[in-house]
């Protein structure tokens, strides 16, 4: 199995997305403070693999989420906002 969990990050809160072999099982939100990155870790625990965890880098907005993930040594990917529209637009079928 294959699991995903994929944070689309705003100003104070993150909304996750949490898909198993390509199907969204989980869809939550989460606030940037000790509670959200608490039911976030709640959600990466109960794997028994680590899944791969993916996120925009959004400046200061996205910084306390990759602190919490480098923090527990979680294997995450950062993405450039840039390369990841540029990456989906010649993905994308004309």
């Amino acid at each position: 199995m294959h699991y995903v969990i994929g944070i689309d990050v705003s100003k104070a809160t993150s909304q996750v997305a949490v898909a198993v072999d390509g199907k969204v099982t989980q869809h939550f939100k989460i606030t940037h403070d000790i509670l959200g990155f608490n039911q976030l870790n709640t959600i990466i625990m109960q794997f028994n693999e680590f899944p791969d965890i993916v996120f925009e880098a959004t400046g200061i907005y996205s910084r306390r989420l990759k602190s919490f993930l480098d923090w527990h040594n979680y294997p995450h990917t950062y993405l450039n906002p840039l390369v990841a529209k540029k990456t989906v637009e010649s993905a994308s079928p004309e």
